[in-house]
């Protein structure tokens, strides 16, 4: 019976046992479903928000790729624009070789032209010169000087008394007429003289500078008739004539090509230009 009691007493408390801990279980797991509720509810919560913000990136990424299909189209274009260029840049190579070698003839040509055109200048003057070399012009004979005689006769006439010579001397004259107005005002015309003759036009050449010929109270000098171009030539030779003419040098010029004639050391020297006379 003592038996028997004692384990009444532990199945009694055993019952107790459980029935006191079957609420604090029940609790557990309520308080265990709670939370899980709520990690649910922040799954939910997390899942929108990663949707949304996968929906954006979607966006940007669509957008970024319409970006780059662009930057692909321009890409393209601009890799076509520069095989254009590439194309005109050879087109224009080629031309511009091309016209640099029709430059090269073309300069070819031109020096030999050039040279050409001298030479002819050079005929044409010498053929120009030939031509007037029996012509004398005469510098300061007033207008009008011969009175009511023709030019030719006067200077006939007078061309003897000029230069002292014996009254029945006579030359031989083919022309005389008074040559166009220079523009120059106050500056009579040169009267031009034409010799049958060239040595009598040389004679009365060197004659006339022997000495001071006067008419009318005015002198008058006889100079050669020369091409405009030798006169140039000439003109240009003027500051250094001076200088050979006062230390007893200067010999006159060549004609055809002119150039200047200066006695130096005794020997006659040539030169074509000033500067070549000035070294």
């Amino acid at each position: 019976k003592a038996s028997s009691v004692k384990q009444c007493d532990i199945f009694s408390k055993r019952r107790k046992t459980t029935t006191k801990t079957a609420p604090s279980s029940t609790c557990g797991e309520e308080a265990n479903m709670a939370s899980i509720a709520e990690v649910l509810e922040e799954l939910k919560s997390l899942r929108s928000d990663f949707g949304v913000k996968l929906d954006s990136i979607d966006e940007r990424l669509t957008g970024m790729a319409g970006a780059m299909t662009a930057l692909e189209a321009k890409v393209s274009e601009v890799k076509q624009d520069l095989l254009n260029q590439a194309a005109h840049m050879e087109e224009a190579e080629t031309r511009i070789a091309e016209v640099e070698g029709s430059l090269e003839k073309a300069e070819t040509s031109l020096t030999a032209a050039m040279k050409r055109i001298q030479l002819l200048e050079a005929k044409t003057d010498d053929l120009e010169n030939r031509g007037r070399r029996k012509n004398l012009r005469v510098l300061g004979l007033r207008e009008g000087a011969e009175g009511r005689q023709s030019l030719f006769d006067f200077i006939s006439n007078m061309l003897p008394r000029w230069l002292e010579l014996a009254p029945d001397k006579t030359f031989t004259l083919e022309r005389v007429h008074r040559t166009p107005a220079s523009g120059k005002p106050n500056q009579g015309r040169a009267v031009l003289i034409r010799f049958l003759k060239f040595p009598e036009k040389e004679f009365v050449y060197r004659e006339a500078r022997k000495r001071d010929i006067m008419q009318d109270g005015a002198k008058i000098t006889f100079a050669q008739d020369l091409s405009a171009e030798t006169v140039r030539i000439r003109r240009g030779f003027h500051p250094v004539v001076k200088l050979f003419v006062d230390i007893g040098a200067f010999r006159g010029f060549q004609h055809n090509p002119c150039k200047l004639r200066v006695l130096h050391g005794g020997k006659i020297h040539l030169f074509s230009t000033p500067q070549e006379a000035e070294t």
